[in-house]
């Protein structure tokens, strides 16, 4: 017998999937995929229904249905009311199909019925008798939840990925493990005794999880499986090190490899085998003080030893950079006596990159080590591997999928860089089918919309059936960063080589250096290109590099070694689809240049763990005010020509920053001085946004103003030095402050039209119009 229990499952891409039972989010689980988070939670669950928990309480519905809404709520920082937009995953039951209950309810009076709701990121839930109002009903459930909280807790609350909510089933027999049934169970081998407690304590039974179907397979890799078994099976055993660009299905041959021995008749080499898969941070979890790890790792060794146990790391730097300290005996070190021996077969995973840096400090833990290269699968080998691979998933989820959405797949993690095939495609078809029926066709369609909920590019960019305006486009971004021709030129640009699928996919998206005053809308364009190609303008992760200008601070931004991740590192890791921006890039340290070389060239980082970071869908911003003192003088008021503009900053940034950097640019892009025109422009842009502010519009207050208004507000906040800056606050302070007044002080009075108008001092008053 079994129960069915909701999952919640959230996707925070580059790190790892989180999974929650819906009616129970204390029983949750973090895991670096789904297979495993669902794994930790039957176990879990199976736990409490062996002893007696959870059997009466309803914990599924057929009828559970999910749904994306957009809505703001308000952020206090600083004191000050920020608007702070959320899109949420709502999850309900009952209003429309529902159990025999609701439907005699619905068809005896009015046709409604109760409605449960959940949202489970914000953690609040509650019931309704009409499904129209369920928008309004959720929107007053998160404000009421989160009213006036900090800044901080929004943005933690922010999507990142694909959510969903699955369905998990649970053995209930005393005498099963706790196992997922959406997986195939075919044949399980013989179980040997339970893992002794240092490998249970510090690694996953990969066996134990292929039995309950949570492991992928390894398609059109045989002649890479079978060196791997032949090392790890044969008289003389020998350890391995696996080594292939990220993405390139590394795992997926250890997995491969214990499905094998977990269908290996009795007489083949791998009948009997067993692997336990591991990390660097997992062997040190727990260690309080020295000789600790030193302990466990001899444990895990000699348990090893007596199993004849495979041992999987899936990082060779994560192990490299743990354990050392003062005593420079690290845990690779002290695994080498035993690895050197035969005592202890590992097998580990690493980069070109990995094992360059490693020859410098762990030469001998190399030299003991058989390498193994991983390499990319062949474009007709790939789309096969992916054919085979759907198959799985078609059968798990029991829908179909049409040959059209396999090439889609394909082709969109391929162009976008979301690693080689078949491990991105089959992602991606996973989530495709996530909102679908049971027996539904699961078209190119459903594929490149799961694609865009996923990275936030808007349909247009990534559909080829549909057309993208340039001329449209060029005029959105200049409605937005005004008089910066150039600029959004540029931006048009980039966006129309991304739909065409022309951009370098070894190199971030685009890289830029932009350079002019202050204040003249270089952090606006950052902003406009983050909300255009990700749909949400915290896909800006902003940096200022005057806070990096120390000798040695560029290890803050990837981590020193020792498991930090460092800021830049640890963002683009948690979300590869973004724009990065870094201010004031002339002021960092030399070290940070250093940095850059590697993002710029090759699109990607390398933490202090030793893990690579993709930049390969970041779009690399650059900022400096470099010449943009000699060009007020030279070019003028407003600037000159663009070719003299262009000229005289390239000039400046040649004779600051090293040619190698300056190279690896896509473009330098000169920002021109605010002229008066554009001053006015955003000053009364800046001026109707304020006027209309939620207190204005809820009294029904219509504002009006005249062209000397607008001059007056553009000669006080205007500046030489700050650009269009200190607009908002001339506007706070000379027309929000007065117009806030006058309504406190008319309070119960109804005037729907109000003029400011400028009065005597230089003053704005606020009049009322019949």
């Amino acid at each position: 017998m079994e129960k069915n229990f909701h999952l919640f499952v959230r996707n925070y891409p580059g790190v790892g999937v989180a999974a929650h039972v819906l009616t129970h989010p204390h029983l949750a689980s973090f895991a670096p995929d789904l297979a495993t988070a669902r794994l930790d939670v039957a176990e879990v669950l199976g736990r409490l229904l062996k002893r007696g928990q959870l059997h009466d309480e309803v914990t599924h519905w057929p009828d559970l249905r999910t749904k994306k809404m957009n809505l703001t709520v308000r952020a206090v920082q600083h004191g000050r009311l920020l608007p702070v937009p959320l899109k949420l995953t709502v999850v309900t039951r009952g209003g429309r199909g529902g159990g025999k209950a609701e439907r005699a309810t619905r068809k005896a009076g009015s046709g409604k019925g109760p409605v449960h709701v959940w949202v489970p990121r914000v953690d609040v839930q509650g019931s309704l008798q009409d499904l129209s109002d369920l928008e309004a009903y959720v929107e007053e459930l998160v404000r009421h939840e989160l009213y006036l909280a900090p800044l901080e807790r929004l943005h933690s609350l922010a999507y990142l990925g694909d959510e969903t909510v699955e369905t998990l089933s649970v053995s209930m027999k005393h005498r099963e493990a706790p196992r997922a049934t959406w997986v195939d169970e075919s044949r399980r081998a013989e179980r040997k005794p339970p893992p002794p407690p240092a490998l249970a304590e510090a690694s996953r039974c990969l066996n134990e999880e292929v039995r309950a179907g949570l492991l992928e397979r390894a398609w059109e890799r045989n002649k890479e499986v079978g060196l791997l078994t032949e090392a790890v099976t044969a008289r003389a055993r020998a350890s391995v090190l696996l080594v292939g660009p990220p993405s390139v299905g590394k795992t997926a041959l250890v997995h491969e490899l214990v499905h094998r021995a977990e269908s290996a008749p009795a007489g083949n080499p791998l009948h009997g085998l067993e692997v336990y898969s591991t990390s660097g941070g997992r062997i040190m979890a727990g260690m309080a003080y020295l000789g600790q790890w030193q302990k466990r790792v001899q444990q895990m060794v000699l348990e090893l030893r007596v199993r004849r146990a495979v041992l999987h790391l899936d990082s060779l730097s994560e192990l490299l950079s743990l354990g050392g300290g003062d005593t420079g005996l690290d845990v690779a070190r002290h695994l080498l006596p035993a690895l050197e021996g035969g005592e202890v077969v590992l097998v580990l995973e690493a980069t070109p990159e990995d094992v360059a840096r490693a020859e410098r400090t762990h030469g001998a833990f190399l030299q003991a080590l058989r390498h193994l290269a991983v390499e990319p699968l062949p474009a007709s080998a790939a789309r096969a591997a992916v054919q085979q691979a759907s198959q799985r998933v078609a059968k798990a989820r029991k829908v179909r999928f049409t040959p059209e959405s396999l090439e889609r797949a394909a082709e969109l993690t391929e162009r976008f860089g979301e690693g080689p095939p078949p491990g991105g495609a089959v992602s991606l078809l996973r989530a495709a089918t996530s909102q679908l029926d049971s027996g539904a066709e699961v078209g190119p369609s459903a594929v490149t919309a799961a694609f865009c909920t996923r990275t936030g590019y808007p349909r247009e960019l990534v559909d080829a059936s549909i057309r993208l305006d340039p001329d449209a486009l060029l005029r959105r971004f200049r409605e937005r960063i005004v008089g910066q021709d150039e600029a959004t030129l540029l931006l048009r640009n980039l966006v129309v080589t991304l739909k065409t699928g022309l951009a370098d996919p070894s190199r971030p998206l685009g890289a830029f250096l932009l350079l002019g005053p202050t204040g003249v809308g270089k952090t606006e364009s950052a902003l406009a290109l983050a909300e255009y190609l990700f749909g949400d303008v915290t896909r800006l992760a902003r940096f200022d590099m005057a806070e990096y200008a120390a000798p040695g601070s560029a290890g803050r931004l990837v981590g020193e070694v020792g498991g930090q991740q460092g800021g830049l590192a640890r963002r683009v890791r948690e979300q590869p689809f973004g724009v990065v921006l870094l201010d004031e890039v002339e002021k960092a340290d030399a070290g940070v240049h250093d940095l850059l070389l590697q993002v710029l060239g090759e699109g990607r980082l390398t933490d202090g763990t030793g893990r690579t970071v993709s930049f390969r869908n970041t779009v690399v911003l650059l900022t400096s005010n470099l010449g943009a003192e000699s060009a007020a003088r030279s070019l003028g008021f407003g600037g000159d020509g663009p070719r003299d503009m262009e000229a005289h900053y390239l000039g400046a940034a040649t004779a600051f920053f090293r040619p190698e950097l300056l190279n690896r640019l896509d473009q330098v892009v000169p920002y021109r001085a605010l002229s008066a025109d554009v001053i006015r422009t955003l000053t009364r842009r800046t001026l109707d946004a304020a006027l209309g502010r939620e207190g204005l519009s809820r009294r029904g207050v219509k504002v009006s103003f005249g062209e000397d208004v607008v001059d007056f507000l553009a000669r006080t906040g205007f500046d030489a030095r700050y650009g269009a800056r200190p607009l908002k606050r001339a506007v706070e302070q000379h027309a929000v402050v007065p117009l806030a007044q006058w309504l406190a002080a008319h309070a119960g009075t109804p005037h729907r039209h109000v003029e400011l108008r400028l009065g005597g001092e230089e003053r704005l008053e606020v009049v009322p119009r019949s």
